[in-house]
């Protein structure tokens, strides 16, 4: 047994369109409704992109995998950030059992598969084509993530590990926030949906203890609802997971913040609200992707790279 979501396609929406366009037509002029539809929703795959890469060179990202996957007959197991081209063969590995992958494109299209036995998984998944091109900006993020997920191990099945417990129950909230001489940053962003009342905050920096620059890893918020400012301890510039929990130790939000230069301030937080955005319009036209996820690998990414101009 096989199954595989893929969200719509150009050549699914020019087939439909065509398919209207056509009806009624009498077969010589076929080739000239053809031509016509051609013209209105242009070729399936250009040349060149307006950036100046061929569409040849865009490609997905294996996001979330279970189980061995492989590319156009492979031996080379998949891993998570692995490119995957349009029109790219996907097959699973002969062992019983489920297997499943999550393909995400760089058009806002999220393929996921899944296969339960040696036969069908052997058939494999075809990539669908990439339409419309991403904007350059899109793309170079989305590369981004993509090179963020490849220096996980080569096991790794999933971007981040899933939250359990209590803390499955906080909710996530990613920010952009510029640390000041003394090594703070403000959260206040964060918890503008946080009644008023004394919170624990336990930070570490990119998913490893805080530095030790920073003097406790727990400090107390006193938080009034409306209130302009929190300040945090971070120590400096870097990628900081702060956790919010209520007197009764339970989590109610994680806060996932960048904490940047003064100077990068404005550039950084104009890439994430782009980001959050672009991936808000796709979930809205396709479904399934993870904002949260998703932001985390790309504010991930920001830690490496240089500021953006």
């Amino acid at each position: 047994m096989t199954n595989c979501i893929v969200s719509e396609t150009f050549l699914n929406h020019v087939s439909m369109r065509l398919l209207a366009k056509l009806k009624g037509v009498r077969r010589a002029s076929f080739l000239l409704a053809i031509f016509s539809a051609l013209l209105v929703y242009g070729p399936p795959i250009a040349i060149v992109a307006g950036n100046g890469t061929p569409d040849s060179e865009f490609s997905g990202m294996v996001w979330e995998r279970h189980g061995d996957w492989y590319l156009n007959g492979s031996s080379q197991v998949l891993r998570l950030g692995e490119a995957i081209p349009p029109g790219g063969l996907l097959t699973a590995g002969a062992v019983s059992g489920a297997h499943s992958i999550d393909v995400l494109l760089p058009d806002g299209q999220r393929m996921l598969c899944e296969c339960y036995d040696p036969q069908s998984c052997s058939q494999g998944f075809r990539v669908p084509p990439i339409t419309p091109r991403p904007d350059p900006v899109v793309w170079e993020m989305f590369v981004a993530v993509r090179n963020v997920l490849l220096l996980r191990s080569a096991t790794a099945e999933v971007a981040f590990p899933e939250a359990s417990g209590r803390a499955a129950m906080a909710a996530n909230f990613e920010m952009v926030a510029a640390v000041s001489p003394q090594g703070e940053v403000s959260i206040s962003p964060a918890l503008r949906v946080l009644p008023s009342g004394q919170y624990s905050l336990a930070v570490t920096m990119n998913g490893q203890p805080a530095a030790a620059s920073i003097p406790s890893a727990v400090q107390l918020l006193n938080w009034s609802a409306g209130q302009k400012a929190a300040q945090v301890r971070v120590g400096g510039p870097g990628l900081y997971r702060i956790r919010v929990s209520d007197q009764t130790n339970v989590p109610r939000i994680e806060v996932e913040v960048l904490a940047t230069p003064p100077d990068s301030l404005v550039a950084q937080a104009a890439r994430l609200k782009q980001m959050r955005e672009t991936i808000m319009q796709w979930n809205h036209i396709h479904g399934g992707w993870d904002l949260q996820s998703f932001l985390r690998a790309y504010l991930e990414s920001r830690t490496t790279a240089p500021s953006p101009g």
